[in-house]
């Protein structure tokens, strides 16, 4: 999401962090389909959540909000700027998560992406309009 995000919205810094570990590459699948749709991630490397990043956020989207509960006891941060991804995506589904594709099938990457891709698009919308 952070690449579709940093490409439709050049003008706004776009972090991506997570959970657990630092400095791994992405699954090589990840690399595979996300250039089939133009973005190059080959030298993505993960980077932990800190203090200071989501301090220095505007928004801090979620995949799931298992993630939203663990970053709101974690951290000192305004709930109403802990955003669950799938709930901006056009397409109803009653499941709030994105599926996580580690170490799943490439239809579930796929599946993810086409998600994400769709979250983002929202997103976008949202921010130009409020520019």
């Amino acid at each position: 999401m952070q690449a579709v995000l940093q490409r439709a919205l050049p003008e706004l810094a776009v972090m991506s962090a997570g959970f657990s570990g630092s400095d791994h590459p992405i699954p090589q699948i990840s690399v595979t389909l996300s250039a089939k749709r133009g973005l190059d991630l080959s030298r993505y490397r993960s980077r932990p959540l800190t203090q200071s990043t989501v301090r220095n956020a505007d928004l801090v989207i979620v995949m799931n909000s298992d993630q939203a509960r663990e970053i709101a006891r974690r951290f000192p941060v305004n709930r109403a700027r802990i955003v669950i991804a799938a709930d901006l995506d056009p397409r109803f589904d009653a499941n709030r998560a994105i599926k996580d594709p580690w170490n799943q099938s490439g239809d579930v990457y796929e599946s993810s992406f086409d998600r994400m891709d769709r979250c983002a698009a929202t997103l976008v919308t949202v921010l130009q309009g409020a520019k």
